[in-house]
């Protein structure tokens, strides 16, 4: 078991006890009087001997699969021995055995995970891709540029490349997705008492039109909360509470949207703006796989997409931007996409490597308008560590300021934000710049707020 004792050390395991000890300790605890980057890398420390443990743990795990001895005490399986031998569920069990093999395969993770860089939600997400057995065989190549995501970016960004990565490495089984989840769609209605209940399922591209349409009434209806409040108690409005929460200023636009269609049952002939975001090798991709032969090209070239067919190398830079969705992270089916595109229904955004969309020159003070959308176009939720926020009540600021450092009003200084981190920003003078790992946002003193990964210089 020279892995495991490699893995973690002893004085690895002393510190987490004794880290325990002291957090249940009626002693004072030195932590209380940390602040900023001191105390985020106080827990992290911790948190990164616990996944040191789990990762030894996973190492003990793959002993026992290899070795087969699970069978001395004639358990079926390293699963059922692990649920008999640490008394947990059997999906539990399986969970953690699927975490094991993983490791196993990529040694590059496996060093992460034995180090501390990478969570529990980035590992899960990996044990979803290699459940996929079509594209297991796969994982290898593109370790290493998933090793490297897992550790710099958020969660969601993580996620939707993995999401891309898979729709990628698994063509037919993400556009069977699509396919299924299209033929599937339905909505139940029931009464519940005295409520009711209504369910609606179908692709994701059909919700996101949805939910735009839906969140443009939810904003109005927000408005109209705020011109109440307004009224009601004049300039000490914002001392007291809405009249409806979120949720449910949320129903009462839905019943705003049926009220509307109420007096027509004629099909509509209005077409939805949908964004869709890709790249141009997606594109090209997807065009050549939809129509095939030779007229491939022809059509590749009347809507701007040429070039040889793009390999699936994980193993590429432009990992991260390999992209068919629609702005809020919607997958679409690149058959969807082609037919858009031929149609003329696709508007083609040009991105840099970081993911930012093309200058807009400074013209005007305020982002409205395409610079507000362009930005937009980036992430629609608010940029600030752990809050991801998205409505409409989103606010589009500049990084550089626009009076103090003249910045200039276009998507390269721009960035989303909720009102309230707006507003924090400003007043903690933090600093905010965004390149190819995402988001980075600083403190006055120079240090990074929850860092992903080695913790950067504050810009000057």
């Amino acid at each position: 078991m020279a892995i495991v004792s490699e893995s973690v050390s002893a004085s690895a395991s002393e510190s987490v006890l004794a880290s325990a000890s002291l957090l249940a300790s009626s002693q004072p605890d030195p932590f209380c009087v940390l602040a900023g980057a001191q105390r985020d890398e106080a827990y992290m420390t911790l948190e990164r001997e616990v996944r040191r443990i789990q990762a030894a743990q996973a190492a003990m795990l793959s002993e026992v699969t290899r070795s087969h001895s699970f069978l001395d005490d004639h358990h079926h399986s390293p699963a059922s021995w692990l649920q008999a031998v640490t008394n947990s569920s059997k999906s539990t069990a399986q969970a953690k055995t699927q975490t094991a093999a993983l490791l196993a395969q990529l040694p590059v993770l496996a060093a992460a995970v034995a180090a501390g860089e990478i969570g529990d939600d980035q590992l899960q997400l990996l044990r979803r891709l290699w459940a996929n057995t079509r594209c297991r065989d796969q994982l290898p190549d593109s370790e290493e540029v998933l090793v490297g995501y897992a550790r710099s970016l958020t969660l969601h960004e993580f996620r939707q490349v993995c999401q891309r990565w898979q729709a990628h490495a698994d063509p037919d089984g993400a556009h069977r997705d699509h396919e299924t989840s299209r033929e599937n769609r339905h909505v139940a209605r029931s009464r519940v008492g005295a409520g009711h209940l209504l369910h609606a399922e179908g692709d994701a591209l059909s919700g996101d039109i949805i939910s735009s349409i839906l969140d443009a009434h939810a904003d109005a209806e927000f408005n109209n909360d705020i011109l109440d409040r307004l009224r009601r108690f004049g300039d000490g409005a914002d001392q007291h509470p809405l009249a409806r929460t979120a949720t449910q200023r949320t129903y009462d636009a839905l019943i705003a949207i049926f009220l509307k269609a109420a007096g027509t049952t004629e099909t509509t002939t209005q077409v939805p703006l949908v964004n869709i975001f890709c790249t141009e090798s997606v594109l090209s991709d997807a065009i050549r796989d939809f129509v095939g032969g030779s007229v491939a090209g022809s059509v590749a070239g009347s809507v701007g997409a040429t070039g040889p067919r793009s390999q699936p190398d994980g193993r590429a830079s432009s990992q991260r931007l390999r992209l068919c969705e629609t702005a809020s992270g919607a997958p679409v089916d690149p058959h969807d996409l082609v037919i858009a595109a031929l149609v003329g229904q696709v508007r083609r955004v040009v991105v840099d490597s970081a993911g930012r969309v093309l200058d807009l020159g400074r013209r005007r003070r305020l982002f409205v308008g395409a610079a507000r959308e362009a930005v937009l176009l980036m992430g629609d939720r608010c940029s600030h560590p752990g809050c991801e926020q998205r409505s409409g009540q989103i606010q589009i600021d500049h990084l550089a300021g626009w009076a103090s450092r003249a910045g200039p009003t276009n998507p390269f200084n721009g960035g989303p934000t909720c009102p309230r981190h707006n507003r924090a920003k400003e007043r903690g003078r933090f600093t905010v710049v965004r390149d190819e790992d995402g988001w980075h946002h600083f403190r006055p003193d120079g240090t990074e707020i929850a860092p992903r990964a080695k913790p950067r210089a504050k810009p000057c």
